[in-house]
């Protein structure tokens, strides 16, 4: 299966920190060619010096972007970049953007919460589909996959906007993969609990954290649902659950 990720052209929006950093080493060490954007400089360079580290690395597989894939202008330059760097649109999207905030229901700040989940973790989303199903409908057909969470359907307390944001995410991919499922476009979306990752430990502590998601088990699931082994699998919510 390996061999198939070979010359793929992948986009990875938020590819260059937390379990995103290593999703995009695994596409470039399985042979792609990976654009990554992320909102900010530091962490692409960060990146970059991570993949120099790899044996027998082409930097030349590797491009980045600082942009702002809130917005219909930062999506639209992150898929004429790929074109740009690679000389092909995309044929693979995995969307790791995201974020998480806590504020109970009658909170003073739920407001401000809830325009900030649903920007960062639906909006965003919607904003690189947009972006890239002209140029994967053009090449015949195409893979994107999302990352959601557990909180989507089993959401706790004084979470009701993240929660509901991971909830609408699901109802996006399902709903668009009912839209171009014909035309050989793949739509799926990753169901993590905690993830582990240095933001999370820091917060959290590490006493669970053997428990927990590991980057690793994302990139497994990414590279399967982009895979032809998942031919048959449309608007599907995998549950990579860990033992958290």
């Amino acid at each position: 299966m390996a061999d198939e990720y070979t010359n793929r052209i992948v986009v990875i929006p938020g590819g260059a920190g937390g379990a995103g950093e290593r999703v995009s080493l695994r596409w470039l060490a399985a042979g792609a060619s990976v654009l990554v954007v992320s909102h900010g400089e530091p962490s692409l360079s960060q990146l970059r010096a991570a993949w120099e580290s790899f044996a027998k690395s082409d930097p030349r597989r590797l491009k980045t972007l600082a942009a702002d894939v809130t917005t219909e202008a930062g999506a639209r330059e992150m898929i004429a970049a790929v074109q740009s760097s690679f000389g092909r649109p995309p044929d693979t999207l995995i969307h790791m953007v995201g974020g998480f905030s806590m504020a109970a229901v009658e909170a003073p700040d739920t407001t401000a919460v809830w325009d900030r989940m649903m920007k960062m973790n639906v909006l965003s989303n919607l904003m690189c589909y947009r972006a890239a199903l002209p140029a994967m409908r053009a090449r015949g057909g195409g893979w994107i996959v999302g990352i959601g969470a557990r909180s989507a359907i089993h959401p706790g307390a004084q979470i009701s906007a993240y929660a509901a944001s991971k909830a609408a995410l699901v109802a996006l991919t399902q709903s668009l993969s009912a839209e171009v499922k014909s035309q050989n476009i793949h739509v799926n979306l990753i169901l993590t609990s905690v993830i582990d990752t240095p933001a999370n430990r820091k917060a959290m502590g590490d006493k669970n954290a053997g428990k927990w998601v590991k980057p690793d088990d994302i990139a497994d699931a990414t590279m399967y649902l982009c895979s032809d082994a998942a031919r048959a699998v449309h608007g599907a919510t995998l549950e990579v659950y860990g033992e958290a």
